[in-house]
């Protein structure tokens, strides 16, 4: 019998008293940190246009889109959010699995949350801690290889499982579900390259047709049965090498792969932090300046050095994308400004001439000393400076990673500071409550009011909706 069955009575069967405490306490925040990258993400190219558009196409008013405010209906929201979530980068990641979970996974529960009411803290936390755990495993079953992101074919699967199980499906619900969303699968890794503006979307497409699986199963639509092992199943079309069964199975129900995911102290993509991390702490470590330097190299493993190790080149693509996928901008950044943060991302920092003069210095290599052909770092940093010193450094595990997690006050100092990015004045008692709800989400008998508080009256006018 198909894998899938499994899964599907993971979903059903899984309750909140089954969940380590680690996880608990993740998920809470990284609720918090959700909510917190979406508000500068509001602001972010193509997300308004988005909202917009949603907002033209009209239907039931059933879920609050964050920072706009107006309502949609609960898969059309959860598209947006999602979108605002991603837009920067900024959103959590699984780094083995190279999966946003959240990103996904919590616009489904809170729209849901809305839509049919109510939803309990304890039901949020371990409706998405399912879905993240989903779709981090099967991501990690197709670990060898690159060209889709799996934040855009497995994150649907995940959302099947967070709507499913807020919605109470039946275990022939979820395996339905499952499979009409296996007909919806189909992130790129081309947009990276590219550099376009869609690629912020893939998760959210993820959302809206996660939800979208599940009203149809409901309604009695058959979804296949063989989803995952069919011949012509998920992980035969989207391996890339061989395929890790014991990766999506052992444990199931014990370890929940939320313990795994990264939380990201900058925007960009996460191949690009290790030099971002370097080129701030060398720079301040060491009081250069630009004018000092005259030759800088970057060290990657080799899929960093695919993915991240192109040129710089603002005109390349739109030049938002492009920074957040360039080690060479991420750690020049870093030098010049001293962060990298939402202002670094800005079109005119980006294209800085000094940023850029420095950049025409800078040039990325394949560090073959690593051979873990999905590995992320070490990441190393060579300064030379014009009068013959140099400068070197490496970083091991990046601050965010499991093993250099955030702290809980980092974790509130980073949603202030995004707030601080918003494109809508959000009132501060309102993000004095948001603290204080996810602090304490397991004690909250009906979590709808949530996403209501991140939005504003006194605010830009949102796209008009029915």
């Amino acid at each position: 019998m198909d894998i899938i069955y499994t899964l599907a009575d993971h979903v059903v069967n899984t309750d909140f008293e089954t969940l380590p405490e680690a996880v608990v306490e993740k998920t809470k925040l990284f609720l918090l940190d959700s909510l917190g990258v979406a508000m500068p993400g509001s602001g972010a190219p193509g997300v308004a246009p988005v909202a917009e558009l949603m907002a033209e196409v009209g239907g039931n008013p059933q879920s609050t889109v964050l920072c706009f405010g107006h309502k949609l209906p609960a898969m059309n929201a959860a598209l947006v959010n999602s979108m605002m979530i991603h837009a920067l980068d900024l959103d959590d990641l699984h780094d083995d699995a190279i999966v946003h979970p959240s990103c996904c996974q919590f616009p489904v529960a809170l729209a849901i949350a809305e839509a049919y009411p109510p939803v309990s803290g304890k039901d949020l936390i371990t409706a998405v801690a399912l879905g993240v755990d989903i779709s981090c495993r099967l991501a990690l079953g197709l670990i060898s290889g690159m060209g889709f992101i799996r934040s855009g074919i497995c994150g649907i699967f995940g959302a099947v499982a967070t709507a499913a199980k807020l919605m109470n499906c039946s275990k022939d619900e979820v395996v339905n579900a499952m499979g009409i969303a296996f007909s919806q699968t189909g992130g790129n890794a081309q947009v990276l390259l590219d550099g376009a503006l869609v690629k912020r979307m893939q998760p959210a497409f993820m959302a809206k047709d996660g939800i979208f699986s599940v009203l149809l199963a409901r309604k009695g639509i058959e979804g296949t049965k063989n989803t995952l092992e069919g011949k012509f199943g998920f992980l035969e079309l989207y391996k890339r090498g061989e395929v890790f069964l014991e990766n999506i199975t052992n444990d199931l129900g014990k370890l929940f792969e939320t313990v795994n995911v990264d939380v990201k102290p900058f925007p960009g993509g996460r191949y690009i932090h290790g030099p971002a991390e370097l080129g701030i702490s060398l720079s301040k470590k060491n009081n250069l300046k630009p004018e000092q330097i005259d030759e800088i190299t970057i060290y990657l493993p080799t899929m960093a050095y695919n993915y991240v190790g192109r040129p710089y080149d603002p005109g390349l693509g739109n030049p938002q994308v492009m920074a957040q996928f360039c080690a060479i901008y991420a750690g020049v950044a870093g030098i010049v400004r001293g962060d990298l943060f939402i202002s670094e991302f800005d079109e005119e920092v980006i294209k800085d001439p000094v940023i850029a003069e420095l950049a025409g210095k800078t040039k990325t290599v394949i560090d073959e000393s690593v051979k873990e052909p999905t590995a992320k770092t070490p990441v190393t940093m060579e300064i030379k400076t014009k009068d013959g010193k140099i400068f070197k450094e490496k970083v091991q595990y990046l601050k965010g990673h499991p093993k250099n997690f955030m702290s809980k006050d980092e974790f509130v100092a980073k949603f202030k500071k995004c707030i601080d990015f918003s494109a809508t004045k959000i009132p501060e008692a309102n993000i004095s409550e948001i603290l204080k709800l996810t602090d304490k989400l397991e004690e909250l008998t009906d979590v709808s009011n949530i996403p209501r508080l991140l939005t504003t009256s006194h605010q830009k006018k949102a796209p008009d909706a029915q």
